[in-house]
């Protein structure tokens, strides 16, 4: 054991002679670590799409190839609509009255002979003046009975009283009937004054058929009567007019031979002129569409390029700084072990040493302390901490009271607090 103690603090001398240079390279690394990270960190990522708009084309710039021709009745081309020929303004002024119906002798109230047949309903007395006679007659019968047998006077009262109630009764038959007349009359005079109005009606409604068929035949007379006029006119009909007819003939062939001359020249230049302003303005149209969309593509296409660049500058940043990262990682885990071999040689003079299980590796438990503190074989991950195999804790496993850390990062052991030694079996 004395002799490993004594090559440790060897190795802590070399270690020592070789620090000055490993914290040089750790502070290169350090630096160049801080200036990559602070240039990744103040990376400004740019949107090159923010102010690109699309191209388009707008109806100031686009090419019109439409154009509107009119022509008048002679074939000759012209700016506005034309109005009606003077001979179809003359045929319209001398239309003449269309006939009508008279509806005048249609019969209309008294007029229609309608009467109320019930009017002068007769009230019939002559079944009561019979039941008056035979009353009278009964009475006289009676009365001359009433002698023959010498009734008294209370007889001939009692007769009389019944002969005034018989009348009495003849009369209420009259007034019943003249009641009754009465009640016919009412209504023959309401059925009439229906009869009337309906027949007032269908007069109204006649009337009004007769205004719209007179107007329809005034409408139609006005047509026929036009087209009349139009055919007269175009052909100068009559026997007097026929040398007109024919003269008037051979000029209208000849304007139509004329308008039609013109018309076709003039469809012919137009169709033309629209077919060459056609493809002019085609031509255009479709030289500006290309032009807008070449020049969104260009915008696009630089824009991608753009963020292409600033993508791969962002990467190559990112790579530099991983470099600096696993130099500066290497250097520091390197600057840790030789640190770690200088305290080692120190600390070969007390109890203390490295049990950080991230220096070790074959680790193998082999048994327990009696304070049941896990004892292990390992061996060191640097030979400078040590070569062959050792017997020891680790530090991750003891009282924290026996724990120390290094100023490197890993942690030691000190091992006059255990109850288990460090012991070197090589």
């Amino acid at each position: 054991m004395g002799q490993k103690k004594k090559n440790n603090r060897m190795a802590g001398k070399i270690a020592e002679r070789d620090q000055a240079d490993l914290l040089k390279k750790q502070s290169a690394a350090q630096e160049q670590y801080d200036t990559d990270i602070a240039a990744l960190r103040d990376f400004e990522v740019t949107d090159f799409y923010d102010s690109l708009s699309a191209t388009t084309i707008g109806r100031d710039n686009v090419e019109m190839a439409s154009q509107n021709l009119k022509f008048n009745r002679d074939g000759v081309l012209q700016e506005g609509l034309g109005e009606l020929p003077d001979y179809v303004k003359a045929n319209l002024a001398n239309l003449g009255p269309a006939g009508t119906t008279n509806v005048a002798n249609l019969a209309r109230g008294a007029d229609t002979g309608l009467t109320n047949t019930m009017r002068n309903l007769q009230v019939s007395t002559a079944g009561a003046a019979l039941q008056a006679q035979e009353a009278d007659q009964s009475l006289a019968a009676t009365q001359d009975l009433i002698a023959q047998t010498g009734s008294g006077g209370g007889g001939a009262s009692a007769l009389a009283a019944a002969a005034a109630r018989s009348k009495a009764g003849i009369a209420a038959d009259i007034d019943m009937q003249v009641k009754q007349n009465e009640m016919l009359r009412a209504q023959g005079e309401s059925t009439l004054q229906k009869d009337l109005l309906g027949q007032g009606n269908l007069a109204s409604q006649f009337d009004l058929g007769q205004q719209q068929f007179n107007k329809q035949q005034q409408n139609q007379f006005a047509l026929t009567q036009f087209g009349a006029e139009n055919q007269m006119n175009m052909f100068n009909t009559g026997q007097q007019q026929q040398q007109n007819m024919a003269l008037f003939s051979a000029a209208n062939q000849m304007a139509q031979f004329n308008a039609g001359q013109n018309m076709a020249a003039s469809n012919s230049e137009f169709q033309s002129m629209a077919n060459a302003n056609l493809q002019n303005a085609t031509a255009i149209n479709n030289a500006l569409a290309q032009d807008a969309q070449t020049q969104t593509s260009f915008d696009l296409s630089r824009a991608a390029g753009q963020a292409q660049s600033q993508s791969n500058e962002y990467d190559v940043n990112a790579n530099l700084l991983d470099i600096s990262t696993n130099e500066l990682s290497e250097i520091d885990a390197k600057t840790a072990e030789n640190q770690a071999v200088i305290d080692l040689g120190k600390m070969s003079k007390k109890s203390k040493f490295f049990s950080d299980r991230r220096l070790k590796k074959n680790i193998k438990l082999i048994g327990k302390s009696n304070s049941g503190i896990n004892i292990y074989l390992f061996e060191y991950i640097n030979k400078l901490l040590g070569e062959g195999v050792f017997q020891g804790v680790m530090s991750d496993e003891i009282p924290a009271h026996a724990i120390v850390k290094h100023h490197s990062g890993y942690y030691c052991v000190d091992y006059s607090l255990l109850d288990v030694k460090f012991k070197s079996l090589t």
